[in-house]
């Protein structure tokens, strides 16, 4: 292997000294994964979960925590030969618990134990959306509490479940509509719905959150909504619609230079026409304040790929640039590949092969949970690799590392 293929501070230390370092990182991520899959499927308090919530009446046969535990592991399967997710989970039962199964006892086993699924992902959202240990935003963003993306992502089913899951590109189309956290770096919000459902149905918070910033997508564009975020004391920012017309009350120039836009008769101006008689500033890229309702906000136009994309918002121009909104606007990414590691990574595309709305249930919440686990794994390496990160900017190469001993509680 290359030199290049590994951090240069490698070089500077023994290959013993390297080797140890390698067995102690490996250590280190053991520790992560089994705390976190033990502080989340812990089958025996599983198993109380389940009989709290009377999933089952008394053990008998198959053990409660342990079905879950395996209906969340067959998620994060990677063999070839699966087939199919809860003939997977059936296997990953027998090898935990050393125990024999039989098809249509495990299966309606994992069906009785669907109250149990729901509540962990209901426990584990509330606890994610509640966090006081995630790490603050950076950079410009540190201001804002937070960058929530809503987004939906519909899923192909068998055409026997249309009459429950009616589809929009498909007969039958499960839709996931989610709200995921730049700064906990996940989902803290997932309803489901059927296919034919419209984004901008799937998506409404009980409240806003002060201070954060929401981007969505042309799914969502509702004036009303933006108004209704603005008064909460909540940022947003979305794309404009092709063919909008809003009416504009002023243009900004690169230097920040105001120009209220009126015309010959001080009348006031919509955009088209405001651009169609060079009234806005000559500028590679647009900013303006139009009227929206009683709120006055901020459109920005910003030329990419050969066309001019336009853009919502009511991020502080002081602060962002043209520019700057438009590569923020690009974070939506991360929901993006949140619904891909669904659908490839954690196997949520295989439902197409479920013809009962109850196993759906059932593969649909192990497949949610084990995402929550995975980013609560990735999560914790995340910080510990910070925490490495800093030691090594603390200690370079050669430096002593001496702990006083009266830090020592």
């Amino acid at each position: 292997m290359s030199t290049a293929a590994f951090p240069s501070r490698f070089f500077s230390r023994p290959m013993a000294s390297i080797e140890r370092e390698q067995s102690e990182l490996q250590v280190q991520l053991a520790d992560v994964i089994e705390r976190s899959a033990v502080e989340m499927l812990d089958p025996e308090r599983l198993l109380a979960i389940a009989e709290d919530l009377r999933a089952v009446s008394r053990q008998r046969g198959y053990h409660a925590g342990w079905v879950v535990v395996s209906l969340v592991l067959s998620a994060l399967q990677r063999s070839t030969d699966t087939e199919g997710r809860l003939l997977d989970a059936r296997r990953t039962y027998e090898t935990l618990t050393g125990s024999p199964t039989q098809e249509s006892g495990f299966r309606k086993k994992a069906r009785q134990v669907v109250p149990v699924l729901h509540e962990l992902i209901r426990r584990r959202l509330k606890a994610l959306a509640q966090s006081a240990t995630t790490p603050e935003l950076r950079g410009r963003l540190a201001n804002l509490r937070d960058v929530l993306i809503p987004d939906g992502c519909a899923f192909k089913l068998a055409n026997q479940l249309a009459g429950v899951y009616g589809g929009t590109g498909q007969p039958s189309e499960l839709k996931l509509h989610t709200v995921y956290s730049v700064r906990r770096g996940g989902a803290v919000s997932i309803e489901r719905t059927a296919g034919s459902v419209h984004d901008n149905y799937g998506f409404h918070p009980a409240a806003r959150e002060r201070d954060a910033l929401y981007i969505w997508d042309l799914g969502y564009n509702d004036y009303d909504r933006v108004v209704e975020a603005t008064r909460a004391g909540a940022l947003v920012l979305q794309r404009l619609k092709d063919g909008a017309n809003p009416i504009v009350v002023a243009s900004y120039g690169p230097e920040g230079h105001r120009r209220e836009l009126r015309d010959a008769h001080g009348r006031k101006l919509h955009l088209e026409e405001a651009c169609a008689c060079a009234l806005v500033h000559h500028s590679r890229t647009l900013d303006v304040d139009i009227e929206l309702a009683d709120h006055i906000v901020r459109v920005v136009c910003v030329p990419f790929g050969g066309e001019d994309r336009y853009y919502l918002t009511t991020l502080a121009r002081a602060v962002f640039s043209p520019n700057d909104v438009a590569e923020i606007y690009r974070m939506r990414w991360e929901v993006e590949m949140f619904f891909r590691g669904l659908k490839v990574a954690l196997r949520l595309d295989e439902v197409r092969r479920l013809v009962h709305r109850d196993s759906l249930d059932v593969v649909v919440s192990a497949t949610l949970l084990a995402a929550l686990l995975a980013r609560d794994i990735t999560s914790t390496i995340n910080q510990l690799a910070a925490g490495e990160s800093a030691s090594a900017e603390a200690f370079p190469p050669g430096a002593p590392r001496c702990i006083s001993l009266s830090a020592r509680p």
